[in-house]
């Protein structure tokens, strides 16, 4: 017999987890939850220091001591945590510290127990050579080499894919993908997630090949029908706008066909709604989404976004913040929650999602936009502009697009001159249809020309009232001129 002697165990409970740091198993009151060891070790780090921001370096080196990983490895391990603990409480544990980690809010409680352990005999194996690990740096590799890097970890961490790629609704996530299936639906969900041009496409050709590895499950379907929905809705891809939603609603069409119950089926139908100018359908979409599945984030920022552009602001945040508190990591919604804290006056708060937006995409140039904005709501003018000219920067259409921004900008900080050597810039944008005649309108009214305003909105705006207009606090100047009320008083 082997020598006799205690080993502490380690329990730590929180909500109704049950998480056993020495077995790396995470259990719902007895039932353990199928998540790969890479995935309940990064709960581990967190849940051994409540309270406390872990960076993301800290937790790649502890979650991957051996290297070779990306940071996206690190945000899939969060998504598919938050996940899995929202499926069975009501609380959002992990909160994203920006530009520095991430932190577990909920209380903690540590059990300790010695348990006795009895060694074994050893059994002396027949000698081999000794394999030494190889510890790689950790290199900084492209994002699509990062995405399906995190893809293949979750496949070697054991995590169940069907149930991480299926759709939220658990009725329809018992019915099962092929695991070729699920790992295409992972992979297609994660590139639909960027919101790029390159990765909404990439995201339609993992959705496809679902559809030709499942044809009988909804999902495929569905899938296909939201990176359609993005396409046309984004304005990328060969096909325009209006036949991107044609194939988004067929596709859609085919999911409901398949399963009634798809959320994401009918979210893609509200936005394909929603660009034929039937808005009230579009929007009984999204509720009928949200109803189905609560938890679906997509839902709730198609939906606070169309109540955004319907004026209704206090609504709109509200759905929005629904949607980045489910998915923290949304980079659309996200963005969209800034814009919505600028047009309610949340200034501070705007400034604060518009720089997570920035975190979590630094390409995402409409983040810059309400950075300016929301700088300028706080009569920031300085921070404003220079957020103006980073916008500039980021595309070459952005250079004539930021000019009508920064127009504003110094028409409200009295630098006239400079106002008005960009106002040409902008002038000329909206005749070649690359600046909104809104944003010139405000300009306009900043310099003190509301009659020049008015003819811009007199032939923008042949429908008089326009609601996302109207909450704009760059029309506080004119509120009380009569001469703008049809464009910023809603229909009585």
């Amino acid at each position: 017999m082997g020598h006799v002697g205690p080993v502490v165990m380690r329990i730590y409970r929180f909500g109704p987890f049950r998480l056993d740091r020495d077995r790396l198993l995470l259990s719902v009151g007895d039932e353990p939850l199928a998540l790969g060891p890479k995935v309940v070790e990064t709960v581990l780090a967190l849940v051994e220091h409540p309270g406390e921001v872990l960076g993301k370096t800290e937790l790649l080196d502890r979650v991957w001591p051996e290297g070779f990983v990306e940071e996206a490895n690190l945000a899939q391990n969060i998504y598919v945590i938050r996940k899995a603990l929202r499926a069975h409480w009501d609380r959002n544990a992990i909160e994203t510290v920006p530009r520095r980690g991430y932190r577990f809010t909920e209380p903690v409680t540590v059990e300790t127990y010695e348990q006795t352990h009895v060694s074994e005999p050893a059994i002396k194996q027949p000698s081999e050579p000794a394999v030494m690990p190889l510890r790689r740096p950790r290199f900084r590799f492209g994002f699509a080499a990062a995405a399906i890097a995190a893809v293949i970890l979750l496949l070697a961490g054991g995590l169940s894919l069907v149930a991480f790629a299926g759709s939220h609704n658990d009725g329809v996530a018992e019915k099962g993908l092929s695991p070729d299936g699920a790992r295409l639906y992972a992979m297609g969900t994660f590139y639909w997630n960027q919101r790029t041009e390159e990765s909404v496409q990439k995201s339609l050709r993992y959705f496809q090949q679902v559809v030709e590895s499942d044809p009988r499950d909804a999902r495929g379907y569905a899938g296909v029908a939201l990176a359609y929905a993005i396409d046309g809705d984004y304005g990328f891809g060969p096909f325009g706008r209006r036949p991107a939603f044609a194939r988004a609603l067929a596709y859609a069409k085919r999911a409901l066909a398949i399963d009634p119950q798809s959320a994401e089926a009918h979210s893609a139908m509200g936005l394909a709604d929603i660009d034929n100018m039937q808005v009230l359908a579009g929007q009984a979409e999204f509720r009928r989404a949200i109803t189905l599945d609560s938890r679906y984030a997509p839902a709730h920022q198609w939906y606070g976004m169309s109540l955004l552009r319907q004026g209704k602001g206090e609504e709109a945040l509200a759905e929005l913040r629904k949607a980045t508190d489910l998915d923290p990591e949304s980079v659309a919604a996200t963005a969209w929650l800034g814009e919505a804290a600028y047009m309610a006056r949340r200034y501070s708060d705007a400034i604060d999602y518009a720089r997570q937006t920035i975190d979590l995409s630094p390409q995402r140039s409409d983040a810059y936009v309400t950075l300016g904005l929301a700088y300028e709501g706080a009569g920031n003018y300085k921070q404003a502009i220079l957020a103006y000219e980073q916008y500039a920067q980021m595309c070459s259409s952005c250079k004539v697009d930021s000019a009508v921004f920064l127009a504003h900008a110094y028409a409200a900080s009295h630098r006239y001159s400079d106002a008005e050597r960009e106002l040409r810039i902008a002038r000329a944008g909206v005749a070649r249809r690359r600046v909104n005649p809104d944003d010139l309108a405000t300009a306009l009214i900043a310099l003190g020309r509301r009659g020049d305003a008015l003819r811009i909105l007199r032939d923008a705006n042949r429908d008089k009232y326009n609601a996302m207009l109207a909450i704009d606090p760059r029309m506080d100047p004119v509120r009380h001129d009569a001469r703008f009320r049809p464009y910023i008083q809603g229909p009585a």
